[in-house]
């Protein structure tokens, strides 16, 4: 068997308080329960379960940014592609005023 070696990890109090009731009820620590996941991770070489956010979140998020696009083209305010143009536009001129 290799040597074992520590981790210390912070996380909030409630949420370990949680772990620790499911983990006992499941038989094991949780300390067990959190070498089962790095386990599993390593041998997926992935976190082995999707990370997302809750679709209500989603949704807000998606609902904000139209709302700040929306807002934006109200008030005249250039778009990412005018954005470009422009920027484009400025770096050939300075080349052109360069190369004079």
């Amino acid at each position: 068997m290799s040597a074992l070696a520590s981790l210390n990890v912070k996380i909030d109090r409630s949420v370990k308080k949680d772990a620790d009731f499911v983990a006992n009820s499941m038989g094991m620590t949780l300390s067990t329960a959190i070498n089962i996941f790095v386990r599993q991770m390593v041998s997926e070489r992935a976190i082995p379960f999707k990370i997302h956010m809750a679709d209500n979140e989603a949704v807000k998020f998606h609902k904000l940014l139209d709302d700040m696009r929306a807002n934006a083209a109200e008030r005249g305010f250039l778009n990412d592609d005018e954005i470009n143009a422009e920027i484009k536009a400025a770096r050939l001129e300075m080349k052109t005023q360069g190369a004079k």
